[in-house]
């Protein structure tokens, strides 16, 4: 399922103006199967980011947050992992054809592929959900300075 919301589990990407692709990218079965590996092995750090990338493209893929949830706790980031768990809930409790199909990584997906209008309107979604953020608020001036159409 591909799909977004106005959630983003890493803002350092949004401060990025270009979408990048997770490193071997296989789709939301394939960075699930990914971060499970990475768990068995032991690996906490590396599931973690797995799983953050993933939800940067799939961010109300829900098995996604609970599972970010566990391993950021076993990790010892506990603020995270409620903040995750929490969204994992959320979602939950959500008919998913409610949640807008926006995200930031998407934002810029489509603004890279010459999508302006499409992207401004995605942005200002998402601020319209987080006005405060100044990194989306920045991104949207300098669209807004770009190809004006």
């Amino acid at each position: 399922m591909l799909a977004a919301s106005a959630s983003t589990p890493n803002k350092t990407q949004a401060s990025n103006s270009r979408a990048t692709t997770p490193a071997g990218w296989h789709g939301v079965a394939g960075g699930m199967e990914s971060a499970k590996n990475a768990i068995r092995n032991g690996d906490l750090a590396q599931a973690e980011l797995i799983l953050t990338e993933l939800l940067n493209f799939a961010p109300v893929e829900i098995r996604a947050w609970k599972l970010l949830a566990r391993t950021q706790r076993h990790l010892g980031h506990i603020d995270e992992g409620i903040n995750s768990a929490r969204r994992a809930l959320q979602l939950q409790n959500t008919n998913i054809e409610d949640v807008p199909l926006v995200s930031i990584t998407i934002a810029k997906l489509l603004w890279q592929q010459h999508e302006y209008d499409h992207a401004r309107q995605m942005i200002a979604s998402l601020l319209e959900q987080e006005s405060d953020n100044a990194e989306w608020l920045d991104l949207q001036q300098q669209w807004n300075r770009e190809h004006q159409e």
